[in-house]
């Protein structure tokens, strides 16, 4: 009991003592809030990465992935059939189940939108244990039919937006890929699929695919590795049993099926180690931001113990009569520690509106037209971390002051002038330590502002203006066309509307998160010296690409025409591949190998950006439509700037007079589809933005005040020296290089801390030495003003009053 009243004693001062001192207390508050806020949002992020993964689903993060993976490393997934084996040979998974993503057309002709769905086993919902809001889920059996049964359950979101949540929904016909289907049941609103951040619409039986996706033969192929298999281990089974019993199994199929498993092997792995996609580095991405934010919150953390040190000091005829009346060091200690721990509960506390603000502005990010949505919240895992953040930096921040103050000598206290003089080691080496933590994290928000901002600066090589992109994919569709037919007769559609200057299609488009694939190849007049392979990225196209987006031609001519069928199998390269691979031959007529077939290089272009804004030149294969069909693709099409907007029409009427059902999807211009894959370069760029210049103003109030606390420690010395003939510069100009040569120690530290990190860290050492040179600078700069403007006071001092007071 004497113990919790002498904290509400030591709460109640503290609370006494932020309302007498309302300015720095803001201060410390809104300082602490924002530090604590943005690593509250960072928290919360891995949180829902780590302990509960997929919205919707009980204890997600014990879910394991079984993944099928090569003898050169790369996960391929499995097939259908392999997955059937694995269920029976896997005791330690009673219940595993697969799944794939599709893509499907929901909707009668006229009325057809593109949705994700999952193509799943029968026991896919039974497994995950989650029930349905209406109807019921897909049952086992409807599952082992050979083909399958027409029944198909959709999302919560699907059931709204097309049925009005109607629950006459049941038993309707739902249109997909052209077949009909009958609707089952509905998942629950927080349920969104089984791949981390993706949204899904309808979960359709596996054994539907040769019905809903066009020439599939993935149910009896074993090289169809496109399924993923999880599932939740058994009571008495561990991780390590679990891959023992996969060793084995994938073993047995090795000798059963050595076409296709004989370099198999098997892996288990916890959920959040997803081996693909950008899934893979967002663990990785978490930690190092999460990092990055603490070292931030450090930063304030110093900062505001500064402040609290400078308010301390003076507070020492207060703590003399303290002591003097019989007070222990160990509880003046406490009554400090207490006031600061205080005010950074009263910083977390604000921080959590900013933390679900943060957490709320992130949920859907805009990339390539994937259903995105990330169900990240505070909730009170997350506030029992703000809270702990907060106890934490009180405890930093009170730290100092009480240090200092609990061992002050009570009668040097008491005498006239109470406050002494001599020079503090421990606010020299603290404010040393808050320029050098400030230095380092402005250098990092310094360097991923300059990064974002260099995308608005370079020159990616091609024109992005004027240019509308949208998206077709015969997957699933009953078109007459094939993929070669197809872009054929689409591009003729555009190219008569009035307003279009260049119509194209390409696979893939340059920039995109996703990346453009790579392709092993040979080409003649090179061999490799080492047992490597030589890969280049690839792209296909349709003749007018490079017109379209203003790449030149450097030699050569464009693709033959999509109906020529006489020209044989064409190839242009970039100039990185010529100066790479053919840099003193001729590289038109040389044929190139890639995946079996040989190809005539007829032309060379110029170099341009294909996967991210900073990469060195890379190799580039440009194939044709003609030669390399694909049945997906991005109509490209260039209008005047500004224009773009008024063409989607025309460009949803050419793809519905060549197939009613096949809708156009991912509708955006090319300068949006750039500004959409740059969002994991902007979200960081403008949050340093904001945090960078916070810290910049509380780097300059600790140095102001510590500066001006020294000056008035002085002011007796000052008087003095005024006295027998100081000039009032001199003095201003001493004031200040006694404080900046701290300053520039701590300064100096942070950097080479930083620019050695960055040197190990950097690509082919390559470093921004516009930031490491301009960040110091302005710091630096800031400090000095900060460091003047009380020392200005040591000018003016008066030397009669000064001898007077003392």
């Amino acid at each position: 009991m004497r113990w919790i009243e002498s904290v509400s004693q030591d709460v109640r001062h503290a609370l006494r003592a932020i309302v007498r001192a309302p300015l720095l207390s803001t201060v410390v508050i809104v300082s602490l809030a924002a530090g604590i806020g943005v690593n509250t949002v960072v928290f919360a992020w891995i949180q829902h990465r780590l302990l509960q993964p997929l919205p919707g689903v009980h204890r997600s993060a014990d879910l394991h992935l079984v993944e099928a993976r090569t003898d050169a490393g790369m996960y391929a997934g499995v097939s259908w059939l392999e997955y059937e084996d694995l269920r029976e040979r896997l005791a330690p998974f009673p219940d595993l189940f697969a799944f794939r993503i599709a893509p499907f057309y929901v909707g009668e002709p006229g009325r057809v939108e593109r949705v994700y769905g999952m193509l799943v086993s029968g026991n896919y919902f039974r497994a995950l244990g989650i029930r349905p809001v209406l109807g019921r889920f897909i049952e086992p059996a409807e599952v082992t039919r050979s083909r399958g049964e027409p029944v198909a359950v959709i999302s919560h979101g699907l059931w709204q937006s097309r049925y009005g949540g109607a629950p006459d929904a049941l038993g309707r016909t739902l249109r997909v890929n052209g077949r009909d289907l009958i609707i089952v049941g509905v998942t629950p609103r927080a349920f969104q699929g089984t791949v981390l951040g993706l949204y899904f619409d309808v979960w359709i039986p596996a054994t539907l695919a040769p019905q809903v996706i066009a020439g599939t033969r993935e149910l009896e192929a074993r090289g169809f590795r496109t399924y993923l298999a999880m599932g939740r281990l058994g009571p008495d089974a561990t991780r390590q049993h679990a891959q023992a019993a996969l060793d084995a199994a994938m073993t047995d199929l090795a000798r059963a099926y050595p076409e296709t498993n004989a370099t198999m092997r098997g892996e288990v792995l916890r959920f959040w180690q997803f081996p693909r996609g950008p899934q893979r580095m967002m663990t990785f991405a978490l930690a190092i931001l999460q990092g990055i934010m603490l070292l931030l919150l450090l930063a304030v953390c110093g900062n505001t113990a500064t402040l609290s040190l400078a308010r301390a000091s003076a507070r020492h005829r207060e703590i003399g009569v303290r002591l003097a009346l019989g007070a222990r060091p160990g509880r003046i200690a406490a009554l400090l520690m207490t006031e600061n721990v205080v005010l950074a509960l009263f910083g977390a506390l604000l921080a959590v509106p900013v933390a679900i603000w943060g957490t709320q502005a992130f949920r859907t990010l805009p990339l390539s037209g994937l259903p995105i949505r990330f169900q990240t919240s505070v909730d009170i895992v997350g506030l029992l971390f703000a809270m702990a953040l907060g106890v934490v930096c009180g405890l930093l921040v009170g730290a100092p002051p009480a240090m200092q103050l609990a061992r002050l000598d009570p009668q040097l206290a008491l005498r006239s002038g109470a406050r002494t003089a001599h020079r503090s080691r421990l606010r020299n080496a603290l404010m040393g330590t808050q320029v050098g933590l400030a230095l380092v994290v402005l250098l990092v928000a310094g360097l991923f502002f300059r990064s974002f901002m260099e995308t608005r600066d370079t020159d990616p090589g091609f024109r992005r203006a004027g240019v509308m992109l949208g998206a077709y994919d015969l997957a699933g569709s009953d078109s007459a066309l094939d993929a070669r037919q197809f872009p054929t007769r689409l591009l003729d559609g555009l190219r008569n509307v009035p307003a279009v200057e260049h119509a194209a299609v390409s696979a893939a488009v340059p920039l995109d998160i996703h990346g453009l694939p790579s392709r092993v190849f040979t080409v003649d007049g090179w061999t490799r010296t080492d047992p490597g392979f030589d890969q280049a990225l690839t792209n296909t196209v349709t003749p007018g690409y490079f017109a379209l987006l203003d790449i030149p031609l450097l030699a050569g001519t464009d693709f033959a025409p999509l109906t020529d069928s006489a020209a044989p199998p064409q190839a242009i390269v970039n100039e990185a591949f010529v100066r790479r691979y053919l840099p003193e031959l001729e590289p038109l007529g040389r044929r190139l190998q890639a995946r079996g077939r040989a190809y005539v290089i007829v032309g060379v272009v110029r170099n341009s950006l294909s996967n991210a804004f900073g990469e060195p030149p890379t190799p580039v294969i440009y194939l044709s439509y003609r030669d390399n069909p694909v049945s997906s693709g991005q109509i490209h099409v260039r209008t005047r700037p500004g224009a773009e907007g008024a063409i989607v029409p025309a460009m949803r009427q050419a793809l519905g007079e060549i197939n009613p059902e096949l809708p156009l999807f991912n509708v955006r211009t090319l300068t949006e589809h750039i500004e959409a894959n740059l969002i994991f370069r902007r979200v960081p760029a403008r949050l340093f933005a904001v945090l960078g210049p916070m810290l910049l103003v509380l780097a300059a109030i600790g140095i102001y005040a510590v500066v001006a606390y020294t000056v008035s420690l002085r002011t007796t010395e000052l008087g003095v020296r005024l006295a027998v003939g100081a000039t009032p510069r001199r003095l201003i100009r001493e004031c200040i290089a006694d404080s900046f040569g701290v300053i520039l120690t701590g300064a100096v530290i942070g950097w080479v801390l930083a620019f050695a990190v960055a040197i190990v860290m950097s690509r082919e050492g390559a470093l921004d030495l516009a930031v490491f040179a301009g960040v110091p600078l302005v710091l630096l700069a800031v400090a000095a003003v900060a460091c003047w403007l009380p020392a200005r006071r040591a000018g003016r001092v008066e030397p009669v009053a000064a001898l007077r007071c003392e």
